[in-house]
């Protein structure tokens, strides 16, 4: 299903373009008008709440009398059970104070408040969804199973995912988030039956990318219809990270130039593209009217071409996708902006930012106030992580955003000007 950019989304002044991503728990656990006043005062119209996650321990410095929330993976909604009938996998529910939906709770609650709710969902990467359904996780070129992560190639995993688009779709949200699209990454583990990861090998994403590759039965069968030589570029594989195993200095510098020196890898990847624009072509239609956009952080990273080895490949996504959010987590205001700009060059698709409180990242409000600025006039909306971690002092460097929204008309007609010659610029 190709989205019409130009119907979604028109452009909206500086004074509109707060968004947090939350928690339910959260966001349920205070009186509801204090709830709405709380998000009105900081200046949001939008939040983003974890519908459908993965396994999650968090601490929330404002939580009375217990500060840390722990839940296993699975929904925060309530499963149209008529739209999981194509798929063996049961959508896991989790329990929040014996409430039904909270989700749905949540979206009545925002909704009441005029605040704008998108549902945010984490697709391939869940341990309680790959405990339970071992079959569907992602196997590697020696076999090892890795049950945080499920394989986009099954068919049973990708119309479990329409079910939980269709879902979504029914609730009243403008849009649905979607969070780790590709294929998943071996490192990036949240382990039932496990604890700490332990690794003095594998020393960068490229080498991650090439220990993480799947060659499950999945991924066979819907190979066959591609040119890649499944067989083949096993071995190639094997015989590859077998190298990077055998010395922990760096093996493997750059995924493009062992593409490009080994072909077998070149159409191993395209085929991996092929898995998820598939896919997203699906979830696009199951998706109907409600926008869907993408939280840009798969493969080696979160600039513009970093998801091709996990196949979210830009050109071929993007037709299926009504926005993306440029993930700024940095406290580089200079990269954050090239990133954003990267985006707005690289693509059709409307461009937002995405911000963080995290205290490695932003540990000063100087800090994230300056990432806030650099970005603020290339984007509809900020987009900061994450109301539900925020600490009583965060509450005042909103001020940043809503400082950026009184800015007079001719800074508000500028916000989306032609690119300039200084900022289409690449640098470092």
């Amino acid at each position: 299903m190709l989205r019409p950019h130009n119907i979604y989304y028109e452009p909206r002044s500086l004074a509109d373009m707060v968004a947090v991503w939350s928690y339910p728990w959260q966001l349920l656990s205070r009186d509801p008008v204090e709830t709405r006043r709380e998000l009105s005062e900081l200046g949001v119209n939008s939040v983003t709440v974890a519908a459908h996650y993965h396994s999650i321990r968090t601490l929330d410095p404002r939580s009375e009398p217990h500060l840390f929330e722990s839940y296993e993976g699975g929904c925060y909604f309530a499963p149209d059970r008529d739209a999981f009938a194509a798929t063996p996998i049961n959508p896991p529910v989790n329990d929040i104070d014996g409430r039904a939906d909270p989700f749905g709770d949540v979206v009545e609650l925002l909704r009441e408040g005029g605040i704008d709710v998108n549902a945010w969902l984490v697709c391939f990467h869940n341990s309680k969804l790959g405990a339970d359904n071992p079959e569907f996780q992602v196997q590697s070129a020696f076999g090892d199973v890795h049950e945080h992560a499920f394989c986009p190639s099954n068919e049973a995993v990708r119309s479990y995912f329409e079910g939980v688009v269709r879902s979504l779709a029914n609730y009243d949200v403008e849009a649905i988030n979607l969070e780790s699209l590709g294929f998943p990454n071996a490192f990036h583990s949240h382990g039932a039956t496990f604890g700490h990861a332990k690794n003095q090998v594998v020393s960068n994403t490229a080498e991650e990318i090439l220990v993480s590759q799947c060659f499950c039965s999945a991924c066979r069968e819907r190979a066959a219809d591609h040119v890649v030589d499944f067989d083949h570029v096993r071995s190639v594989v094997r015989t590859l990270v077998r190298d990077v195993l055998s010395d922990p200095t760096p093996q493997v510098e750059s995924l493009e130039r062992l593409a490009a020196e080994y072909p077998a890898l070149e159409d191993l990847f395209d085929f991996r593209a092929s898995v998820i624009e598939s896919f997203l072509e699906t979830v696009a239609v199951a998706s109907g009217d409600v926008a869907l956009t993408y939280s840009a952080s798969d493969g080696l990273g979160r600039d513009p071409n970093d998801g091709w080895p996990a196949g979210v490949v830009l050109d071929r996504v993007r037709p299926h996708l009504d926005r993306i959010i440029s993930l700024c987590y940095t406290d580089d205001e200079e990269l954050a902006r090239r990133r954003v700009r990267r985006y707005r060059e690289t693509t059709d698709v409307p461009v937002d930012a995405g911000v963080t409180l995290d205290p490695d990242l932003a540990g000063t409000e100087s800090e994230w106030r300056a990432v806030v600025d650099a970005v603020s006039d290339l984007v509809d909306e900020v987009h900061i992580y994450n109301h539900a971690l925020m600490s009583d002092a965060h509450f005042d460097w909103f001020d940043a955003v809503g400082a950026t929204a009184t800015g007079d008309a001719d800074e508000q007609s500028s916000h989306h000007r032609p690119l300039a010659e200084s900022d289409a610029s690449e640098g470092g």
